[in-house]
């Protein structure tokens, strides 16, 4: 009697009764009439096992509840007879750790990873893998449902895409896979093209427990987006993947791949030995501006050596170049950067310091998303039939950049730490000149920009341990790349802000200049450079000889003032003096004397400032820069202030106002 034939459960494929997987999408095929062992079943007492949605190399995927928290999840389980292999059950430990150990809003998450017990019902047990269920579409399904799409929104894809891959590259780590079928769609924090990266099943740590994978016989990866030293069994790593990403916004944008075959080999050989078409020539792909397509096409190398390091490096000049070109760029939804936190103003500042402009997302068309539940399906894409293939040196005449000996001696400089010295041979003058003939270049936008970043790293490193000076140097350098970068203009305010404020010489200072009876004055008093700062500090309102008032002051933040509001009920002319008791050393005293009147004169002249003989006032030192109105070079610019003081009348009844012939009223 013949035996059953074989069924897939998942794409429901007839197969001949000798087959184990299915050819389509590598799940263990069933005989016609044998039940699922694990569907309907309970595992670890909180999985109930659903149904079957993906399948691979490796295991099955199946949709099930998690009871004990009244949510859906993704259960991936190691085939039976992989189980019983020690070389598979490595590989699934393996990629159950790559897994957990990465963490990016564009991955999947991995909850849980085990052995299950043999039971029973299950007298195999099996090994899982329980993750997040996601209910979208894949990327295969968008662009078949939507074509080419357009520029701003299949960068928005590609961004999501390299920024989740780029963290698994700053751990050592190689997707090895990347696809349309391993990227699923869907609608998170208002977006509604969100991306979640799967199937990191057939990654390969390169740091720590770093068994390589690929064997002899055996080419990880799918024909259409694999790099060519995959292609030819040679190692790989983070540029295989950025050439795959390449391959991908490649036919994001134009609608095609860049290159076509009959067979899997055939479409492995040209990897390797063709180059491949412009994109601006393929497809619709006369919509990309030519500094985004110079990029993509860096992508596209064969030699690893010449493409992006790794996909943080691809997102960062991917997004230069888009600003560059005008194409406009999502705003990010969320707190996690689409790019590294040392490049992170790449996708908020344009090469001019603009910000970049929000974009409204197109509503997407055609059916209801399909539930999907992939993730790290190993070996469901590994290409067969051509199992081993030769390595060829590449043949074809490559075309000459103008540029290149100039871009090689940029990133000499850049390497170098020589962002705009020594005169002709730094970062700032080599791509200057290579922007003046050629404005879209794509690695020279990148050169520069990875500059700005080390400099702007620099400038907060040095303002952090309080080097303002070296902050200041560090900013002027960032504003020779980006005259008109606003951060940077803001940062150099308040690093100049605060020279000024540490510069300044000790003294006492009121706001107006020229009180008014009845209305609230301002007392600020600046402590001596150098010395201590931590203390008490009071301001006495003084007539002659006389104490009038005390007015407790109040310290600003960490710096050397103190400030203090107080009304005067009578007019004439007062001293008010600042008094600094440290926690240590002796006591300083300022003085400053102050005229109140009856109403706002038109011009108010700034009175004379003294200190008392115990601690003479220092002569201004000269500053690098113009100093606010006023010659002691304090900056006495007082913010908004609602503090110690008082508007009530003074303890002690004030004199009236001095007959003008007396002089000052003062009694020395």
């Amino acid at each position: 009697m013949a035996s059953p034939a074989k069924l897939c459960p998942i794409c429901g494929v007839r197969y001949d009764p000798a087959a184990t997987f299915c050819q389509k999408d590598g799940a263990r095929l069933t005989s016609e009439g044998e039940a699922d062992p694990y569907l309907g079943k309970m595992l670890l007492g909180q999985f109930r096992i659903e149904e079957p949605i993906g399948a691979g190399g490796m295991g099955t995927v199946y949709r099930a509840r998690q009871t004990s928290l009244n949510r859906d999840v993704a259960i991936k389980i190691l085939h039976p007879e992989l189980a019983r292999n020690p070389d598979a059950v490595r590989r699934f430990h393996r990629e159950a750790k790559v897994a957990t150990s990465l963490e990016h809003p564009n991955l999947v998450r991995v909850f849980l990873f085990g052995e299950l017990p043999r039971t029973a019902d299950l007298p195999d047990g099996g090994l899982y893998l329980a993750m997040e269920y996601l209910d979208g579409r894949s990327l295969v399904d968008v662009m078949r449902e939507e074509g080419p799409l357009p520029v701003s929104r299949a960068l928005h894809y590609v961004l999501q895409i390299s920024a989740a891959i780029g963290v698994a590259h700053a751990q050592g780590i190689v997707h090895r896979d990347v696809k349309p079928e391993n990227l699923v769609v869907i609608n998170r924090h208002g977006d509604p093209d969100f991306v979640k990266v799967l199937d990191f099943g057939i990654a390969r740590l390169l740091w720590g427990e770093h068994t390589a994978l690929t064997q002899s016989g055996v080419i990880f990866g799918t024909a259409r987006y694999i790099s060519p030293e995959g292609a030819s069994g040679e190692p790989t790593d983070a540029r295989s993947d950025v050439y795959s990403i390449g391959v991908l916004a490649y036919q994001l944008l134009t609608g095609v791949t860049p290159f076509e075959a009959s067979t899997p080999v055939a479409m492995l050989m040209k990897h390797i030995h063709e180059a491949p078409p412009d994109l601006r020539r393929m497809g619709v792909g006369a919509q990309v501006p030519a500094e985004i397509a110079d990029v993509i096409m860096r992508c596209l190398e064969k030699r690893p050596d010449q493409r992006w390091d790794d996909a943080s490096q691809l997102a960062s000049a991917l997004t230069l170049a888009a600003q560059h070109a005008n194409v406009t760029l999502p705003v990010a939804r969320r707190t996690w950067s689409l790019v590294p936190e040392a490049s992170a103003s790449y996708g908020t500042a344009s090469l001019t310091g603009h910000p970049a402009p929000h974009l409204r997302l197109p509503k997407k068309k055609g059916p209801s998303p399909l539930a999907l539940g992939l993730a790290f399906v190993l070996g469901a894409g590994a290409v067969t039939g051509g199992a081993l293939v030769l390595r060829d040196a590449l043949t074809e005449e490559r075309e000459v950049d103008p540029h290149a000996e100039t871009l090689a001696s940029a990133e000499a400089a850049l390497a170098a730490g020589h962002f705009d010295s020594p005169p002709r041979d730094n970062v700032e003058a080599l791509t200057t000149a290579v922007l003046a003939e050629d404005p879209g270049n794509a690695q020279a936008l990148r050169i520069r920009g990875e500059a700005v970043e080390r400099l702007r790293a620099r400038a907060s490193a040095a303002r952090a341990s309080g080097d303002l000076d070296g902050a200041e140097t560090e900013l002027l350098r960032v504003l020779a790349f980006l005259p008109a970068d606003r951060d940077a203009r803001t940062a150099l305010a308040e690093v100049e802000s605060e020279q000024r404020a540490a510069r300044a010489p000790a003294g006492v200072h009121v706001e107006p200049e020229e009180a008014v009876r009845g209305q609230a004055a301002t007392f600020v008093g600046v402590v001596e450079p150098g010395g201590p700062r931590d203390g008490e500090a009071r301001f006495e309102i003084r007539r002659g000889r006389r104490r009038l008032r005390t007015v407790p002051a109040l310290r600003l933040d960490q710096s050397r003032r103190w400030v203090a509001s107080y009304s005067f009920g009578s007019t004439g002319t007062y001293t008010v003096r600042f008094v600094f008791e440290p926690t240590e050393g002796e006591p300083q005293t300022h003085d400053v004397d102050l005229r109140v009147v009856g109403r706002a004169s038109s011009v108010a002249q700034r009175p004379s400032t003294r200190s008392a003989p115990s601690t003479p006032s220092r002569q201004p030192q000269p500053a690098p820069r113009a100093q606010p109105a006023g010659s002691d070079g304090i900056d006495w610019t007082v913010p908004p202030f609602d503090g110690p003081g008082t508007d009530e009348p003074e303890d002690e009844p004030e004199e009236a106002a001095p007959p003008p012939w007396t002089g000052s009223g003062s009694v020395i």
